[in-house]
């Protein structure tokens, strides 16, 4: 972790194992430290973030960002599924909130020039190229550079991740031989808003009713195999819980909410190896060329396999894999690398 000159910074608490670790990692290593939370809903647990605060001995505020939560995430979250796309609430939130408003008013509120966060990843500047960049962390099974495509190069330049250099299997270890209390606390959920007993579709259930019509489930060629119980039940590359007979293994190859239909077909069907992007960005500011050779996945947590992209007039771009990929999904996002780099990304419009 490089020590840079000027030495206030705000980090991102939740009171978890992490975003502590991370703030007695800043003090350590001589900075001023001021801790933030981002209030998104009512019923939020604010007290493990205030507490760790205290016991850090750290300025702490809370910034209420409800009702941009509400606009920006849950309302993309119900929509996306209420059309047949499956979202990624968290990255929404780390594009918009985290590394947006929560960013500038945390900074603003403590006047910190620098902002620091639990995630793994690693940032470094590139002496040669003059730029700043997003690096695979240390630990690539906990890799979260997935994440931060959107980032510009000013954000860069101002974004500390402590733990990029760290092995999540020993952040409980050095947690505990630095005397902190949240070493053996339980890891948190992915999706925040949701309780420890509620299911993404009893959220959906109790917001969007309408979005559980029931409809039919057919084969390629149209013919109705059985009824589903609503789209948002449903994703791509399922097997279970169809409820339909067939002589081979059924999978939801597409999603019609159109006409409110569920497409199945056989594992092989799930293969491509090209897709359609939009809302692209990348990390230099600007893509590498028109067209370029990258190492690109489709979702976090797995492998990166060589392709090749090209942009188009319109802004979107199309991206074909060397190798077939599964269960290209409609509303998750499609990464490139340049070895352990981050080079950009975009969000999935379709395969092809």
């Amino acid at each position: 972790m490089i020590l840079l000159a000027r030495k206030r910074v705000i980090a991102a608490m939740s009171g978890g194992v992490d975003s502590t670790l991370t703030v007695r990692l800043l003090q350590e290593a001589g900075y001023e430290v001021f801790g933030a939370t981002m209030q998104l809903f009512d019923g939020q647990n604010l007290n493990d973030a205030k507490e760790m605060a205290k016991f850090l001995g750290i300025k702490h505020a809370v910034i209420d960002i409800r009702e941009l939560y509400k606009k920006i995430v849950l309302e993309y979250f119900i929509d996306s599924y209420k059309n047949g796309i499956t979202p990624n609430p968290c990255m929404m939130c780390d594009f918009k909130l985290k590394f947006g408003v929560f960013y500038d008013e945390s900074k603003a509120m403590f006047d910190c020039d620098y902002f620091a966060t639990g995630h793994y990843s690693r940032i470094v500047f590139d002496s040669e190229r003059q730029k700043y960049e997003v690096r695979k962390a240390v630990d690539l099974p906990k890799d979260q550079s997935y994440m931060m495509y959107h980032l510009t190069q000013e954000q860069l330049s101002r974004i500390i991740f402590p733990l990029g250099r760290i092995c999540k299997k020993d952040t409980r270890r050095i947690s505990k031989e630095k005397g902190l209390p949240t070493y053996n606390k339980a890891e948190s959920q992915d999706i925040c808003f949701l309780t420890s007993e509620q299911s993404y579709v009893d959220f959906l259930k109790e917001e969007a009713p309408e979005a559980f019509n029931e409809g039919f489930i057919v084969n390629k060629k149209g013919k109705i195999l059985g009824k589903h119980h609503g789209i948002p039940n449903y994703t791509i590359g399922q097997r279970k819980g169809l409820g339909i007979y067939a002589k081979t293994p059924q999978y939801v190859v597409s999603i019609d909410a159109k006409n409110n239909k569920i497409i199945v077909g056989e594992n092989e069907d799930l293969f491509r190896t090209k897709l359609l992007a939009k809302d692209l960005a990348f990390t230099d500011g600007k893509p590498p060329a028109q067209e370029f050779t990258a190492e690109g996945k489709v979702r976090y947590g797995m492998k990166v396999h060589k392709c090749h992209v090209k942009l188009q007039d319109d802004g979107r771009a199309t991206v074909t894999f060397d190798q077939p990929q599964r269960a290209i999904t409609s509303g998750q996002s499609v990464v490139f690398y340049e070895g352990d780099r981050l080079i950009g990304g975009g969000t999935i419009i379709r395969p092809l």
